[in-house]
């Protein structure tokens, strides 16, 4: 199934997005500048990285429409998370869900 993805503008719902990446990426121990994360909604919320880059340039590639839209097959929202600034307080994220979700 094709799943168009929406942008997320409510300001609500992306700092949610962010506090909950900022702890997935403590508990990890895995932080790179540039990420990309699936999440999935039940019981309990299943984070996951997807991918990650260090650079801007190595990660556009990562995030093309047609990449975020294939990843609803497996995740009910996906998350840019660009941490390059002085702390991770700082970062920002970017999310999409599918037009089939919303």
């Amino acid at each position: 199934m094709n799943h168009k993805p929406i942008s997320i503008t409510d300001p609500v719902r992306l700092e949610a997005a962010k506090e909950l990446i900022l702890k997935h990426r403590t508990k990890s121990g895995k932080q790179a500048q540039y990420e990309l994360y699936g999440f999935l909604f039940g019981l309990r919320v299943q984070i996951d990285r997807v991918d990650h880059a260090p650079t801007s340039g190595d990660f556009a590639p990562l995030i093309g429409k047609k990449r975020i839209a294939s990843l609803f097959t497996a995740y009910d929202l996906v998350v840019e998370f660009r941490g390059v600034w002085k702390t991770d307080a700082e970062a920002k994220v970017i999310a999409w869900e599918a037009a089939s979700n919303a």
